[in-house]
């Protein structure tokens, strides 16, 4: 049932004459990250911890559990309130590229990039849902990290869900996910190593192959979600009512 091949395929048609808005989303994505982990963004962070030390050292502070209270809150808050902009801005951006594609796989005409925009629309669902993914693959990880891994493959679909049906929620996206995926985590591992060699050549290029490579990788598996969608409602494991939120609890 599951034919990566054919999904790739039908991703490189799909995108015929309609690579632009895809890659310029590639390109804005690819500048938002690479913002996150420019050097001058952590000098930013340590400057706010600089200050609160050395406010705490100006005023004559001495008391040793008073320091260590301050320098835990000084060193941590920043980086907390960091990680969690980053999970903010990571959400969103994969919900943005989810509803774009998406869109893509359901028309034949060229989408504008004011598309990938409104997609920023859903900017709660992307915080909460990468949340909830992140914590599931960390807890299962403390495990060891293969349980991660098969999670994280399980649990890959949600966001794709979420786009195309934005009445289900976060816990109800993920629960129809692993439905999808049961007994097809490895055919979805493989194909992710079938673009193992692009990935490389992407590396050779400094990222200039991933503007093509990104759009092409996610179309594709956009093609595998429908195909796995499809295969478990004629299954009879899921309905439709069960994605548009008027079915029984998946």
């Amino acid at each position: 049932m599951f034919n990566r091949k054919s999904y790739k395929s039908i991703a490189r048609k799909q995108l015929g004459g309609r690579y632009a808005t895809p890659v310029l989303a590639t390109l804005f994505t690819m500048l938002i990250y690479l913002l996150l982990n420019t050097p001058s963004l952590q000098g930013v962070i340590n400057a706010l911890r600089n200050p609160m030390n050395i406010f705490e050292y100006s005023n004559g502070t001495n008391g040793s559990y008073s320091l260590g209270v301050r320098a835990f809150y000084s060193r941590s808050m920043p980086s907390f309130l960091f990680s969690m902009a980053s999970c903010f801005v990571s959400g969103v951006l994969i919900m943005a590229q989810a509803n774009l594609y998406i869109l893509l796989s359901h028309t034949t005409e060229p989408r504008p990039f004011g598309d990938y925009i409104k997609g920023f629309s859903a900017w709660l669902e992307g915080f909460l849902g990468f949340l909830w993914y992140s914590l599931w693959i960390f807890l299962w990880s403390l495990l060891f990290f293969i349980p991660g891994i098969v999670k994280a493959y399980s649990y890959s679909q949600m966001f794709l869900i979420m786009a195309e049906y934005p009445k289900v929620g976060v816990t109800r996206a993920m629960r129809l996910s692993k439905i999808l995926t049961k007994g097809y985590k490895g055919d979805l591992f493989i194909m992710s190593l079938s673009f193992l060699g692009w990935e490389i050549l992407s590396a050779l290029t400094f990222g200039i192959l991933k503007l093509w490579l990104t759009p092409y990788k996610s179309m594709s598996f956009v093609n595998a979600y429908h195909a796995l969608k499809a295969h478990a409602i004629k299954a009879g494991d899921l309905t439709e009512e069960d994605f548009t939120g008027t079915g029984a609890e998946a």
